[in-house]
């Protein structure tokens, strides 16, 4: 008899243990203690840099947002839209009314292929990562608001290429992304281009070239489910400091900040 109580005890101790645990669960989800964070690592962010470069290196002088009076510089590729690139931009401010869709942007994107003067026909990845990595030196000050909010705080030395250093980052979470180096992938370019450090551009002056090129990127993501319908400001600004670059007697020392003001629809 007395066995029979004892298991049943047990038996009762345990369910309530259980219902406990269950209990608890749901109660710090709903305080926000416990609450998951958004699921983003089904998204590859490599294919979203190559892909972005594919676009941005043929974007065309007639349309690059200083020479429109009115601009909208975005490109849409499945669940994203695509913003521009801030080197030596300057203030620009864009207005645009896009489909509820992720946002992605570069603060500060360094990439080389093997078309580039210096480098024609290098198939080294070595030497392409090298070249990569040095387009991105420099003391950069990254910031970007949504909305009057703050999500993106960043200052990184990256003076040496080989040792970043993160002095300060103060972004909520999966905003900042750095993304590279990034395997060798294609990038082709049309003779839309406004580049002009390529050796040969004879290349595509008739049909697109592709060559094998390396990337590296301090960006920027904004989830669709922060983009509800409705009206929305997109400010995100980059200081390079210190930058000597490719061209160590010039350097690539700029501030810019970009603009897009959005009406999701």
């Amino acid at each position: 008899m007395n066995g029979r109580i004892l298991l049943a005890f047990l038996l009762s101790q345990f369910a309530f243990i259980i219902l406990l645990n269950f209990a608890s669960s749901d109660l710090l989800e709903v305080y926000g203690i416990n609450e998951p964070e958004k699921n983003i690592t089904n998204i590859n962010f490599e294919k979203l840099v190559i892909e972005y470069l594919n676009w941005w290196a043929n974007v065309p002088f007639e349309e690059d947002p200083q020479q429109l009076d009115n601009p909208c510089v975005i490109h849409g590729s499945g669940s994203f839209i695509y913003l521009h690139d801030p080197f030596e931009m300057g203030n620009i401010k864009n207005t645009c009314t896009i489909p509820q869709k992720s946002l992605f942007f570069p603060f500060y994107i360094g990439w080389c292929d093997n078309g580039n003067i210096g480098f024609y026909g290098i198939e080294s990845y070595d030497k392409l990562l090298e070249c990569a990595l040095d387009a991105n030196r420099g003391l950069v000050t990254m910031n970007a608001y949504l909305d009057d909010k703050n999500i993106i705080d960043v200052m990184i030395d990256n003076t040496d290429v080989h040792n970043l250093k993160v002095l300060h980052n103060n972004s909520l979470d999966n905003h900042y992304k750095e993304i590279g180096p990034t395997d060798l992938f294609t990038l082709t370019v049309t003779n839309k281009t406004q580049y002009t450090n390529y050796e040969k551009p004879q290349d595509f002056e008739s049909s697109p070239a592709k060559y094998k090129a390396v990337a590296y990127c301090f960006c920027g993501f904004i989830d669709k489910d922060e983009l509800p319908p409705g009206n929305h400001q997109l400010s995100y600004y980059t200081k390079i400091e210190g930058s000597g670059g490719l061209d160590v007697t010039k350097g690539w020392d700029h501030e810019s900040k970009i603009t897009y003001i959005l009406t999701v629809e």
